[in-house]
């Protein structure tokens, strides 16, 4: 694990001293190489500002400061450095669970007022085997947070197998702390269930802020072709009110790289709109790309020359893509509808 480097701004705040009681400590330390007080750069400290001198300290720098300080003036010191260490590696170590959380959970959908992930997301969360976990949920029978059908697991038919509630991670943690023996796993595995809720939380808000990119993105895009249907002519106005959209040229549940760019959409009205995913595409939940459109402009609007070069060059701009159907898909990429 990296080092954990405390700021001299932490330090000073952690131990109720002064920014000059700081600097006089470090003076002191640096004066005689020869004294029982020493820091040595590069294993205590670092610097991080070579034209003021300002330094980061690792664990053992900051221990050497709170034993002078210790020393020299008043107990405590000791306790309170102690206490911010503890913490301070505790929101290191807890971040690399949530990160697990965060790249397995792709499955994560709400029902019931509850949000549920799939047996084999919560196995690559608890870095363990199905058959494993399956032994944890049933130990958790055993004890007093046992895992109840409906309310914590449930198969919803659907074909995406088993899933867990948040709840549900919870107790199976519990169980995974109770049974570990080695006591990095028990950590590791308790850390699951106490960052579950608060992790699905920030999904949930990241997966929002992206639904508002793609709303400003299609209005840009409208903006940027004057609210007028790029195909028709057709242009909203006080009396003609028509009805435009922004459509996606590689679908954005297929592409969703693409979803929140405004290079990737174009202004038509709704009537061409229902016609491109209806007649030509052979129904809405099909996925298109931009070859898809420019087939559909030659063979509706083969005289919408200007339009179709530059959808060409929207092609090369774009660049070839790969549907996430190819690959597993992330959990921001989900559709908000999903998990709202």
């Amino acid at each position: 694990m990296a080092k954990v480097y405390i700021t001299s701004k932490e330090l000073i705040k952690t131990l109720n001293i002064t920014d000059q009681d700081l600097i006089n400590i470090e003076t002191h330390f640096d004066a005689d190489a020869d004294d029982e007080w020493e820091l040595l750069e590069g294993k205590d400290y670092k610097v991080v500002i070579a034209s003021t001198g300002l330094r980061e300290y690792t664990e053992s720098g900051a221990y050497a400061i709170a034993r002078y300080l210790e020393a020299t003036k008043k107990p405590g010191f000791w306790d309170l450095l102690s206490e911010w260490i503890f913490h301070t590696k505790e929101k290191i170590r807890q971040s690399f669970i949530r990160r697990k959380v965060f790249e397995n959970s792709s499955s994560l959908v709400k029902r019931s007022d509850q949000f549920w992930i799939s047996r084999s997301d919560v196995v690559a969360i608890f870095g363990t085997r199905s058959d494993y976990l399956k032994k944890m949920a049933e130990h958790t029978q055993k004890t007093k947070f046992p895992l109840t059908k409906g309310q914590h697991f449930e198969d919803f038919l659907d074909g995406s197998g088993e899933r867990f509630s948040l709840e549900g991670i919870y107790r199976l943690s519990q169980s995974f702390h109770e049974c570990q023996t080695k006591k990095n796993r028990k950590e590791e595995c308790k850390d699951v269930g106490e960052v579950i809720k608060s992790e699905v939380d920030n999904i949930i808000g990241q997966i929002k802020k992206r639904e508002e990119k793609i709303a400003t993105a299609k209005n840009n895009a409208k903006r940027r072709d004057k609210k007028t249907c790029q195909l028709t002519g057709q242009k909203s106005n006080k009396v003609n009110q028509l009805k435009l959209t922004a459509h996606h040229l590689y679908s954005q549940n297929e592409y969703p790289l693409l979803a929140d760019m405004e290079d990737n959409l174009i202004t038509i009205v709704c009537e061409v709109h229902d016609q491109f995913h209806l007649n030509h595409m052979g129904g809405c939940q099909k996925p298109c790309t931009i070859e898809d459109f420019i087939d559909f402009v030659q063979k509706y609007y083969p005289g919408q020359t200007d339009t179709l070069s530059w959808l060409q060059y929207q092609q090369q701009k774009l660049g070839k893509q790969e549907p996430v159907s190819k690959r597993k898909p992330h959990v921001l990429y989900l559709p908000f509808s999903k998990v709202s």
